[in-house]
């Protein structure tokens, strides 16, 4: 099974760049033949602002070459804390969450394909007290006491950490640290094979303590080192997922047409925070 995964494409009226880099990818994902793709968050410009973005979002992913499955992004729905005394900048908000259920539908699910479990969570609600990280957390048990022996990928929005499982210093860019080790206690009962994440509109492809951790650039745009620093690379583009029994194989992908913006160059950097 071919799965087109893409991140942080940043959809709104305001984002012409963002929006033309998108048909790019509608493009690649028809002439490559894809039986699914998976948006690992951001999907809007900047919905917690401007909650009408969910709306003309979706109106571009329609029609759309392969099924969908979507998870929201900060910049969807909201944020959570990077720690317990640590604020986001804008909190999940209740209300955004029910507009992105209403136009991409659930914003955690699981999917078989050829032999493998695909797990998607909304990383936006670690952390955040609100009811529906309970029901996430609920979910999430039950999906692992049913995942028998099939091989794993997770995937979600933001990283679950930077260099180890155990990074303490708050960062809006990883998972928290105490959601985060509760979410690797569960894992551990499990056959994870992959975990792929968005967010830093980098791209970073390396194995952990057996596991593969694949960051997803964005296809909007990337950051200069001014305004984000580097840790993997810095390109505009999207991944490839083949999985079929025990073989799974992923290939970064920059299809022809797809422009390296950069941040600094466009009209909407005053709005959008990293």
């Amino acid at each position: 099974m071919r799965i087109v995964i893409v991140a942080d494409s940043h959809l709104a009226p305001s984002a012409p760049a963002c929006n033309a880099n998108w048909s790019v990818v509608r493009d690649y994902a028809a002439r490559t033949a894809a039986d699914l793709t998976v948006h690992l968050g951001d999907i809007t410009l900047d919905a917690a602002t401007d909650p009408g973005q969910l709306d003309s979002a979706r109106g571009m992913c329609l029609p759309w070459p392969t099924p969908f499955r979507f998870l929201p992004g900060n910049h969807d729905i909201g944020d959570n804390p990077p720690a317990p005394e640590v604020a986001p900048k804008r909190p999940v908000e209740a209300s955004l969450l029910e507009r992105f259920r209403s136009n991409f539908g659930p914003d955690y699910w699981t999917v078989f394909v050829e032999g493998w479990r695909m797990i998607g969570l909304n990383a936006q609600l670690f952390g955040s007290g609100i009811p529906s990280e309970t029901e996430q957390w609920e979910w999430l048990d039950h999906c692992a006491a049913r995942s028998g022996t099939h091989p794993v990928v997770l995937l979600l929005h933001k990283p679950l950490f930077q260099n180890t499982s155990e990074d303490f210093i708050p960062h809006i860019r990883y998972i928290p640290l105490e959601p985060r080790r509760r979410l690797l206690r569960l894992l551990a009962r499990l056959d994870l094979r992959l975990v792929l994440s968005g967010h830093t509109h980098q791209y970073l492809d390396r194995k952990i303590e057996g596991v593969r951790h694949i960051w997803i650039p964005s296809t909007g745009f990337f950051l200069p080192d001014a305004d984000q620093e580097r840790v993997g690379e810095k390109i505009t583009g999207l991944g490839l997922l083949e999985l079929s029994g025990e073989y799974s194989r992923f290939d970064l992908v920059c299809p022809d047409g797809l422009a390296r913006n950069n941040f600094a160059d466009q009209p909407f950097r005053k709005i959008l925070g990293d």
